[in-house]
């Protein structure tokens, strides 16, 4: 029997290592990462500086348990109407997010948590409170495939009107919105999916590396795709890159409004990639490059959905 040539043979070697890999990182209690999860903490706060909600929340503390981390953010100010004007800055942001990106605002606080944290959606879970001197909290979690929102609202909440900042109005997202017209949502999600795996495999490293795609939360009318081992993708200085893609369908009669979040994280390193804490968000560094591929990845996905 012929014995495998070299290259082969450091290609199964290399599988088997990252194999191995996974398999020791799997089941992990998560309280181990603690110092991790603080310094993700701190990145969350300046990405609510950067998107100018700040004014508003401010990332207080952390939950640890072994399955699950829960973010806990607070009122950035303390007066006699803090928490009327919590839950009328909640409400607002909430219509608003969902009328112009077709996401609501939980969810886009939820998905940046599991991102900047790097865990699955599903150990994520971000709470907002406010208990003095009345009350209101919203506790935001992924079950079964949706994002439901449990908590405490006032009967009243009389404050002045509340204005999206202008930089959500584009953050990491472009234009993440349109419609695919004679559709099913479960074909096109299907499509969008198996388009954005198909794009990315074919991605990697100069040297080395194959992209990493992972597509295991998939849903009939979302999915989330996670992809490592990249780089020159967005970055030009050759780091390793990371991207989390959220994609959402709603069916509408005969069409089918479909959204995204497009994000991602660019680490250090030669050969290996970086270790998860080396890994810093593309949003403060690279914001405009980040942006400007996502833009050209959609019109493509778009494009290919309406053929």
């Amino acid at each position: 029997m012929a014995l495998p040539s070299g290259r082969t043979y450091l290609s199964a070697l290399l599988l088997f290592l990252v194999g191995s890999l996974a398999a020791q990182t799997s089941g992990i209690d998560l309280r181990k990462d603690q110092p991790f999860f603080e310094q993700k903490l701190k990145e969350y706060q300046t990405w609510l500086h950067s998107n100018q909600l700040d004014q508003y929340f401010r990332a207080d503390s952390l939950i640890i348990e072994p399955d699950r981390v829960t973010l806990c953010l607070e009122p950035s100010h303390h007066d006699a109407s803090v928490c009327a004007r919590t839950q009328q800055t909640w409400d607002m942001l909430e219509k608003q997010n969902l009328e112009q990106h077709g996401q609501y605002f939980h969810e886009r606080l939820l998905h940046k948590w599991a991102f900047l944290a790097e865990i699955h959606v599903d150990q994520a879970e971000v709470y907002v409170r406010c208990h003095d001197p009345a009350h209101f909290s919203a506790h935001v979690r992924s079950e079964n495939g949706r994002m439901p929102v449990d908590g405490f609202s006032m009967r009243t909440a009389q404050f002045t009107s509340v204005q999206t900042p202008t930089t959500l109005d584009g953050a990491n997202t472009g234009e993440n919105k349109a419609i695919i017209p004679n559709s099913q949502v479960a074909d096109v999600c299907s499509k969008a999916r198996k388009y954005l795996k198909a794009y990315y495999s074919k991605k990697g490293t100069p040297i080395l590396w194959s992209a990493q795609v992972d597509d295991s939360y998939t849903f009939v009318d979302e999915f989330l795709l996670e992809v490592s081992h990249m780089s020159y993708e967005i970055c030009p200085d050759g780091f390793f890159e990371y991207h989390r893609i959220y994609v959402k369908g709603l069916q509408q009669g005969p069409n089918v409004e479909i959204s995204w979040e497009f994000q991602g994280k660019y680490g250090s390193g030669i050969i290996f990639p970086p270790r998860k804490n080396d890994y810093k968000d593309l949003d403060v560094r690279y914001k405009t490059e980040l942006e400007d591929y996502q833009k050209i990845l959609f019109r493509k996905l778009l494009d290919y959905l309406r053929k």
